[in-house]
């Protein structure tokens, strides 16, 4: 039985076929298919691509995966993975996990970021007024730079509310950008689709595994407990039903630690029956049998290969080992 090894995350969310820039697509989360490809390239030549849920059934089974091995995964659901992310790692022969949230597979609903981007982008005003983190301001729509500036900002003071006010908030910045309802913003484009359950079965029997990003898109660390228990489980049954095979790991949305997930979510997690849980934290993951958290990092269309290749670095992981650099909060990797 071995002590623990080192493993990277990389962690991806939609994929499109040509690069989008602006509130289209905010923080690079659409990675551009050249990119893509540029990465797994990279990637490929240099470590062993693992599959992330065979290979923690293997160390529970106390077998060794690869050295500095990484695992490749993608997170909500976006309809552009089957079309462009998929074909890219089943040409190149490389395993991935897609984690679904499972009420927007297969309804076209829209993800509330996706929403208050597309509000931004064709509101009619030319500003508005609205309550920020920190006071009431006046934000400028009179240019795309602009508009993307107050994106940003509407996005981060959002995104920490608590769920009690976060609908209110929401439908009142909605309305101030000009829309009466949610049904009348125009959309982004296409890279807003989700999958439906015909692309996970074809992307499932072509070797993808499948895992839990919650039914809603909820933030597990500011609910109820029994709002995230049923979250988990939802989610859980659903991908089964639809899949044939077992959900194994669940993936926090958000994914930091412990603000969107921590201990008390772990364990109804385990609870509900994962066997592991996602976050993203980082890219470093010392496991073994007793593994039970797991973490990747974040990339995006405007990460080149200099940003992986930093990412990635033993030299740099080891480095920050020695300064007691505190990569890494559960590194005994073990839930008791």
């Amino acid at each position: 039985m071995f002590s623990s090894t080192l493993i990277y995350g990389v962690t991806y969310h939609g994929s499109v076929p040509e690069p989008l820039n602006g509130l289209d697509n905010v923080y690079g989360k659409h990675i551009s298919a050249d990119r893509l490809r540029s990465h797994l390239t990279w990637l490929k030549e240099r470590y062993p691509i693992v599959s992330l849920i065979d290979s923690l059934r293997k160390v529970r089974q106390g077998r060794r995966p690869p050295r500095q091995a990484v695992f490749i995964v993608f997170h909500d659901g976006y309809r552009d993975n089957y079309d462009v992310a998929y074909p890219i790692l089943k040409e190149m022969g490389l395993p991935a996990s897609f984690f679904l949230t499972t009420a927007f597979i297969g309804t076209g609903k829209r993800f509330w970021v996706d929403l208050l981007d597309a509000a931004v982008k064709y509101s009619p005003r030319d500003r508005i007024e609205v309550e920020t983190r920190t006071s009431q301001e006046t934000l400028r729509l009179d240019s795309m730079p602009a508009r993307y500036d107050a994106g940003v900002k509407l996005r981060n003071t959002l995104k920490p509310l608590a769920d009690s006010i976060f609908q209110d908030r929401f439908d009142r910045l909605i309305a101030a950008l000009g829309f009466d309802f949610p049904d009348q913003i125009p959309k982004l484009g296409d890279h807003e689709n989700c999958l439906d359950w015909d692309m996970v079965r074809e992307m499932s029997a072509g070797g993808m595994e499948f895992g839990s990003h919650t039914h809603g898109h909820i933030i597990c660390a500011r609910q109820d407990e029994a709002t995230t228990r049923q979250e988990m489980t939802v989610s859980k049954e659903i991908i089964e039903r639809e899949t044939g095979k077992p959900c194994e790991i669940f993936c926090y949305p958000n994914g930091y630690y412990p603000q969107d997930g921590n201990e008390q979510t772990d364990r109804l997690a385990k609870d509900v029956g994962y066997d592991y849980v996602l976050y993203m934290v980082g890219p470093y993951n010392l496991i073994n049998c007793n593994s039970f958290k797991i973490t990747g990092l974040a990339m995006g269309d405007g990460d080149g290969i200099d940003v992986l290749e930093r990412t990635l670095s033993l030299r740099r992981y080891l480095s920050r080992r020695l300064k007691g650099s505190n990569i890494w909060p559960w590194s005994k990797d073990s839930l008791t």
